[in-house]
């Protein structure tokens, strides 16, 4: 019997849109809380919206609801999926992971695995590509699950931010060091430890400088691989994204695959704009 594979991820995730519209790829909105309403992420809010918005309300974050999480099941199985790729953003930062995998246990409809990335937006994002792209290449459902699994094991994020305010806001400093003093423009680089929590892994003085060393630290973690995926997240500074992008380019860093485009709300939620980020995932 052909197993059909569905990928399940969270909207904290930001899976490329291009993947987003394949069939049997499945998007659960993290819900974005405001004092008078409720939003599910990346479909009725953007993160222009969230941004505009910052300096009248800095808005809260919660898992998908368990009403949206049983619908998307329904629709899953109703297009006729009997195997389910679950991939979600650290369960460090998020109780996604842990509340979908219950359900997903409580659901016999599918045979299923659960994977925490212990990572966030475009590197999770690049693990749910690397899982679709097997399912496309024919792999079994076993050989998707192995192959997630090195995946996350090979992984890594890089984000500068011009202010640690809006992660001190919402919760989700993490083991981030405090940065002081904003008058020397000290731009923090986080990443996500092996708990997939963040923290520092260095301070430039600004964000031109935060990229070059953003640019060293993907050099060294990319080490000769030549088979990877790279992804580039702005929060709304599309100009300062794609110098990055050209950076990347210019020593030679070009995913066999690679990705660019605006960061999520959720994510948006708790590091404001201005945000520069790269993710990569080694295949080889």
């Amino acid at each position: 019997m052909t197993e059909r594979i569905a990928i399940l991820m969270d909207s904290c995730c930001d899976i490329p849109e291009e993947y987003l519209q394949k069939a049997g790829v499945y998007e659960l909105p993290l819900q974005i809380i405001y004092k008078d309403k409720t939003y599910k992420d990346r479909i009725d809010i953007t993160a222009i919206e969230v941004y505009n918005n910052l300096d009248k309300e800095i808005p809260k974050t919660s898992l998908p609801s368990g009403e949206c999480i049983t619908d998307m099941l329904d629709k899953i199985h109703n297009d006729g999926y009997d195997h389910i790729i679950s991939i979600s953003v650290s369960s460090g930062l998020s109780g996604t992971y842990n509340f979908l995998k219950v359900l997903l246990e409580d659901d016999d409809r599918f045979t299923f695995t659960a994977f925490d990335t212990k990572q966030v937006a475009v590197a999770a994002g690049l693990i749910g590509v690397g899982a679709k792209d097997m399912v496309d290449a024919g792999k079994s459902y076993e050989e998707v699950a192995l192959g997630v699994k090195k995946m996350i094991n090979n992984t890594v994020v890089y984000f500068c931010i011009p202010t640690l305010e809006y992660l001190r806001a919402g919760g989700r400093i993490g083991l981030v060091t405090s940065v002081v003093g904003n008058m020397l423009k000290l731009a923090p680089i986080i990443t996500c430890n092996d708990e997939g929590i963040y923290t520092t892994a260095a301070k430039a003085r600004g964000m031109k400088k935060g990229q070059k060393l953003m640019l060293d630290f993907v050099n060294k973690f990319v080490d000769g691989h030549k088979d990877y995926l790279l992804a580039v997240g702005h929060g709304a500074d599309e100009v300062a994204g794609k110098r990055m992008v050209d950076l990347l380019g210019e020593d030679n860093i070009k995913g066999s695959k690679q990705f660019f485009g605006q960061v999520g709300p959720a994510l948006g939620v708790h590091t404001g704009p201005g945000l520069v980020g790269v993710g990569v995932v080694l295949l080889d």
